[in-house]
């Protein structure tokens, strides 16, 4: 299944440590994309890694 736009762009902003909403930090983390830390940090997983790389946008 290929990611739609919004969803790379969170992605993107994870990577970026651009701040996003609860909801998207939400799919991220459901979806196996990013991982949330106990302080709250969230960082990508390597399939939200794998992710951006096959992206060729």
């Amino acid at each position: 299944m290929a990611l739609t736009d919004d969803q790379l762009r969170i992605l993107r902003d994870i990577e970026r440590t651009t701040p996003i909403s609860d909801t998207d930090t939400d799919w991220a983390v459901h979806a196996g994309y990013a991982a949330l830390a106990e302080d709250g940090d969230i960082d990508l997983t390597q399939s939200g890694r794998e992710a951006l790389a096959a992206d060729d946008r």
